[in-house]
């Protein structure tokens, strides 16, 4: 179970408050969906879950699976099988994807197959040229988007948070992505989705929790319901 509890957190370096007083619990197979007007705080929330060093907790708990994370850096996060997908995934010039993929499983004690490498990234939509290639250089948005979701079947999370990775997506890519929430939310992973748009969530299961965060605070929570008050009322109702 990934449990939030009371959460207030600032940009480390001004100490500008971004999130007040959130409450979420996701548990096993559960899928939560994060909407909000930009610059609301859905990113800074997914960053302070994930450990990220530009944010510091003033006050609340951040606990996985009953342990308090609070202080742990992010590459222990991610031991503890906790996943971040970016919004904007990184170009790491000079570095082979494939390399990359093996270093991932490394430090996270996961055996490295080539072939199961090379299965997931069909699975995902992903020639085998991949591969060969330099993380994200020159790989399109949903490219991107896609390799992002390789990692995750690769890892098999038991908790992800997914920065909009439907965001400048094609229908094919959209169709693949959601094709991966669907198989780790089977695996039994709970799910933060980030999003601002509703045509993913017409590819999972109807039984999702949503949660609508505005200036920082989580200001209301329901079912696909909500989702659909939003879409034609706006945040500001």
């Amino acid at each position: 179970m990934l449990q939030i509890e009371k959460l207030t957190a600032a940009i480390a370096e001004t100490g500008e408050i971004k999130l007040k007083n959130i409450n979420l619990t996701i548990g096993p197979g559960e899928l939560h969906v994060l909407m909000g007007p930009n610059g609301s705080g859905k990113s800074t929330l997914a960053n302070t879950i994930m450990g990220s060093s530009q944010y510091k907790i003033v006050e609340g708990s951040i606990n996985l699976n009953g342990e308090e994370i609070n202080n742990l850096p992010t590459e222990e996060r991610a031991k503890k099988s906790l996943f971040l997908s970016f919004q904007s995934p990184p170009e790491i010039p000079m570095v082979n994807y494939t390399k990359f993929l093996q270093a991932i499983l490394e430090a996270n004690g996961m055996e490295v197959d080539l072939n199961r490498i090379k299965g997931v990234l069909r699975k995902v939509g992903l020639s085998g040229e991949f591969i060969s290639r330099e993380v994200n250089k020159g790989f399109s948005g949903g490219e991107r988007k896609r390799a992002e979701m390789a990692q995750m079947l690769l890892l098999k999370p038991s908790f992800a948070i997914l920065d909009e990775p439907d965001s400048g997506v094609d229908v094919d890519s959209l169709k693949y992505i959601a094709g991966t929430i669907n198989e780790i939310l089977n695996r039994n992973a709970g799910v933060l989705l980030i999003t601002h748009a509703a045509k993913i969530l017409g590819h999972l299961p109807s039984n999702f929790k949503v949660h609508i965060l505005v200036d920082g605070e989580i200001r209301a929570s329901g079912g696909p319901e909500l989702v659909e008050k939003i879409e034609s009322e706006g945040f500001g109702s």
